[in-house]
């Protein structure tokens, strides 16, 4: 069944990824008035550990949404590279039922080892750092806490499983409707004098609203019902046997991710280690900010990455290059409109709220630059993705570390302060990255970065004209 990324998808998509950023600015004003300073920076505390344990997913979320697209897509069996035999018209319901069992003994698996960590070395942790106000409240907000977590791991191939089958529209719904939600319930609860509880219990909301929801989008789908997959026995060997095979290149997934975090959000620990906390404020800022930016821009190839992956399936190399010339285009002008918008508006109005602070708009411009060099590597390197290929896993992660070094030097041996922290990731990527993967993904679609961006070119205009008539 062939997969179709339609205007609703995308507007869904760019609206899910605009609320996961603004959700918890929009929180912040509630915890600043709710929670006193030990206590927010215990919530500081708490969502650091879970943003540290979601790396132990380790990669299987996007390889688990590729293989179910492919299955969708009519695949009768799957490789570790590639795709094999494919039947147009009908989806291999003994193997989409294999892999829902997979994705649950995965993550099953996954979740116990998170409890463990969380539970012992993470408790100790947080008994460390709140030790002066370790009291009953406490110890009742981090036990919710890691229940909540627990149960986000445990459910998360839900998302999976809704991006695979092209549920765009509907995951991203979720997201916003759950983050809605938790924003309703904690301003209540905190407002309400509830604390650090009030806090807990609203993510606990997030957490059971997303996955509850999440879980009945993907049984209630009309197409799903019709296959029945509940009633498809499956066997402990045909789950290793796909577990071996999706596994291959789920772990390169997960060392690219590692990576990625070494190559973006690592600056920050190094800015606090050798600048003020002024100074790492500024740098701090300009990185949320240039992020931001990157995320949007890249908000319509997301949305667009399972249609790429059925057409793979399906051999339709002319669909691809379209789509893929098309969220190239979106993704540059984008970006543009939203740095010009960033530097133009953001900076004075921060200014304004905060006067006599140090915004530093020119590293901002220094951090575009790199966010921009580093999401151009990642869109075409998502694409090889997208082919179940994931060649570059090798180069991502001695990149991260050739930066991380690099950096270092900057800041200790040359002063260069902030800016020694731009440079040091951004030269790393253009000495060999930055042409590398779009020249491979190019190859892979015969195509070439001129073609794409003239055929993206051709498809917005021939699609801007037909919305003026």
């Amino acid at each position: 069944m062939k997969i179709i990324t339609g205007r609703r998808d995308v507007v869904w998509n760019y609206a899910g990824t605009i609320m996961s950023m603004a959700s918890n600015f929009l929180l912040l004003p509630f915890l600043v008035s709710g929670l006193s300073s030990s206590d927010l920076g215990l919530w500081y505390v708490f969502t650091a550990l879970s943003a540290f344990v979601m790396l132990f997913e380790f990669g299987f979320n996007p390889t688990f949404a590729r293989n179910i697209t492919y299955c969708w897509s009519g695949a009768q069996e799957l490789q570790k590279e590639g795709t094999g035999k494919n039947s147009h018209n009908d989806i291999n319901v003994y193997l989409f039922a294999q892999l829902i069992a997979v994705s649950k003994r995965v993550y099953a698996r996954i979740t116990i080892m998170v409890a463990l960590i969380l539970l012992v070395p993470g408790t100790v942790y947080v008994w460390y750092v709140s030790r002066a106000q370790w009291d009953l409240k406490t110890i009742i907000a981090w036990a919710l806490f890691v229940v909540a977590t627990l149960v986000n791991m445990y459910y998360l191939y839900y998302a999976a499983m809704l991006r695979g089958v092209g549920c765009i529209a509907e995951d991203n719904k979720n997201k916003i409707y759950s983050r809605l939600a938790q924003l309703i319930v904690s301003a209540i609860l905190l407002l309400s004098g509830f604390g650090l509880i009030g806090a807990v219990l609203g993510y606990v909301v997030y957490v059971i609203f997303y996955r509850v929801y999440g879980y009945l989008l993907f049984w209630h789908n009309h197409a799903i019902r019709q296959l029945d997959l509940r009633n498809i026995p499956v066997t402990g060997e045909q789950i290793q046997h796909v577990y071996k095979t999706i596994s291959y290149n789920a772990y390169k997934d997960g060392a690219v991710m590692i990576s990625n975090y070494g190559a973006t959000q690592a600056g920050t620990v190094l800015c606090s280690l050798f600048l003020t906390l002024e100074q790492t404020g500024v740098y701090s800022i300009g990185l949320q900010l240039a992020t931001a930016l990157g995320n949007v821009s890249l908000a319509y190839l997301n949305s667009c990455r399972p249609a790429i992956q059925s057409a793979y399936q399906l051999r339709d190399n002319d669909s691809i290059i379209r789509i893929v010339g098309k969220s190239l285009v979106a993704y540059i002008i984008v970006f543009i409109i939203g740095f010009v918008l960033t530097e133009a508006l953001v900076y004075p109005l921060l200014s304004m709220i905060k006067p006599g602070s140090s915004f530093d708009p020119y590293l901002f411009i220094g951090l575009s630059i790199y966010i921009f060099i580093f999401d151009w590597i990642a869109f075409f390197s998502s694409i090889l993705a997208n082919f179940n290929t994931i060649p570059y896993m090798k180069a991502y992660v001695i990149t991260s570390i050739v930066e991380l070094i690099i950096c270092v030097l900057f800041m200790m041996v040359f002063h260069w302060g902030a800016w020694g922290l731009v440079l040091g990731m951004a030269i790393p990527q253009i000495f060999y990255n930055v042409w590398k993967w779009p020249l491979e993904a190019s190859l892979q679609m015969n195509a070439t970065i001129r073609l794409l961006l003239q055929c993206g070119l051709r498809v917005w205009f021939r699609a801007l004209k037909a919305g003026v008539h």
